[in-house]
């Protein structure tokens, strides 16, 4: 009986490490996938500064 209690804490206590961990990427997913948004959207920002440039100027 003292088996059954000891295996139910055991499996609960995994379950909840593994949440956790999931929990966990999903967030620094998130984040990550942010901080590339952010940094293509300077990459744009900076394309289309320079592609006016050039218009003034006469190239294209």
């Amino acid at each position: 009986m003292e088996i059954n209690i000891i295996l139910s804490v055991a499996l609960a206590s995994a379950m909840i490490v593994v949440v956790l961990v999931l929990v966990a990427v999903i967030v620094y997913q998130r984040w990550q996938i942010g901080d590339k948004n952010a940094t293509l959207g300077r990459f744009i920002d900076e394309n289309e500064k320079m592609r006016r440039k050039i218009e003034r100027m006469g190239i294209l």
